[in-house]
């Protein structure tokens, strides 16, 4: 009778039928059908990491049309449709911007202060032109007797030159010429007393300096509309 051996050869090979003298060797045991439920996990793990990587990088891409400077913008300047060019910002970006379609809340305006080419334009950085003024420019404020001002009433833009009375008394001159009307504000007079207004006035700086040095000891001027 055959007795049949079974067991582990002295390498830890387990031994069976077949091999010499009738046993059999099996390769060892190993770990790797234990391990094949953690290396699928891992898979899982990467492959969940790699589709929330994309997942963040294409909400990143999400972008809102906005408008912002071509160039260099002086103070003072008229923002023209030229002026501007689309760029895109993020979606949920909390810097303030004007939108493409909105372009009027910014054209035709004057610029508050020197902005820089690609500033993201917004509304409170522009201003109607006859509130700015330019590089050169000067303003000042005279307070008019109703036989000083011109028989049309007066209103904002309009185009004036102010004649002031020599200080000596030895005529008249021009104190600034071609200037511009930026207000009128009528003044609250006391009973008895002539009708007045407070007329502000842009000129370049060199007719402004001169319009003050004649009005300084209260010279009465003569304000001439000029027809545009």
């Amino acid at each position: 009778m055959k007795v049949r051996e079974s067991g582990l050869a002295g390498n830890g090979a387990r031994l069976g039928p077949g091999g010499p003298d009738g046993l059999r060797v099996e390769p060892p045991l190993t770990s790797g059908r234990r391990r094949l439920p953690e290396l699928v996990l891992g898979i899982f793990l990467v492959a969940g990491c790699a589709l929330g990587a994309v997942l963040l990088a294409t909400s990143g891409r999400e972008r809102d049309p906005a408008l912002a400077l071509s160039h260099d913008v002086a103070r003072g300047a008229v923002l023209q449709p030229g002026d501007l060019e689309t760029v895109y910002v993020g979606s949920d970006s909390p810097i303030a911007y004007v939108r493409p379609g909105d372009d009027d809340q910014v054209v035709g305006r004057a610029a508050l202060t020197d902005l820089k080419s690609g500033t993201l334009v917004t509304a409170d950085q522009f201003a109607a032109q006859i509130d700015v003024l330019a590089t050169g420019d000067g303003q000042i404020g005279l307070t008019l007797e109703a036989h000083e001002m011109p028989s049309v009433g007066l209103v904002p833009g309009d185009v004036v030159t102010v004649i002031a009375a020599d200080q000596t008394g030895g005529g008249a001159s021009v104190a600034a010429q071609d200037a511009q009307v930026v207000s009128i504000q009528e003044l609250d007079a006391s009973s008895g007393e002539a009708e007045r207004w407070w007329v502000t006035l842009r000129s370049t700086e060199s007719d402004s300096e001169q319009l003050a040095l004649a009005t300084a000891g209260d010279v009465p001027v003569q304000i001439v509309l000029v027809g545009r």
